[in-house]
């Protein structure tokens, strides 16, 4: 199988990570952003607005450093020890990072996740059609549904941005529960 991957929040715990960044940056108290679950992928409109301005403030230095969750380099080498092809789909791009694939390879390497190819898009659906993907791995609701409506299997890493929300797509809360899915396939 050819497996695409979403980094942030499925692989690592950027959404925790990000938030003294966040209070930093928007001049907020760090409980606000608790409180209120606010993280990258939701600003309030008003921060919304400078979100880009975040990102080129920070991306390229932190997002290296952002963790990762447990055990998820020794689960991507079992599921590509199986045969399956690793594909690293994340949302990066020019508008966030002065070079998108240096940061994140960096990131990927620094971590020890193998892989067998990165792309850096937002339009990670176009992506999955493009590269034949089976099976979709993301915390990104909208990005799971898209590439649904495509015919590919989907799995949703519960997160933080994620977890409240109604959904009927199939949930996985950890990166043993993916091999176990993966391994059974």
């Amino acid at each position: 199988m050819k497996i695409g991957i979403d980094i942030d929040d499925t692989m690592t715990d950027t959404f925790d990570y990000l938030m003294p960044y966040i209070a930093e940056y928007f001049k907020v108290d760090i409980n606000y952003l608790k409180d209120n679950n606010i993280s990258y992928s939701t600003f309030p409109s008003e921060m919304k607005k400078k979100e880009l301005a975040f990102a080129k403030t920070y991306y390229d230095d932190v997002i290296p450093n952002t963790p990762f969750k447990p055990k998820v380099a020794e689960y991507i080498n079992k599921i590509r020890d199986l045969g399956h092809e690793i594909i690293i789909i994340t949302a990066r791009n020019k508008s966030l990072y002065t070079d998108e694939y240096k940061t994140t390879i960096k990131e990927l390497k620094d971590n020890n996740i193998n892989y067998d190819k990165l792309i850096c898009s937002f339009d990670k659906d176009k992506v999955c059609k493009k590269e034949n993907i089976d099976l979709f791995i993301d915390d990104s609701i909208d990005n799971c549904n898209k590439v649904s409506e495509l015919g590919i299997k989907t799995l949703l890493f519960t997160s933080k941005s994620n977890m409240n929300v109604e959904t009927k797509l199939d949930r996985v809360y950890s990166w043993e529960e993916i091999y176990n899915f993966v391994s059974n396939k």
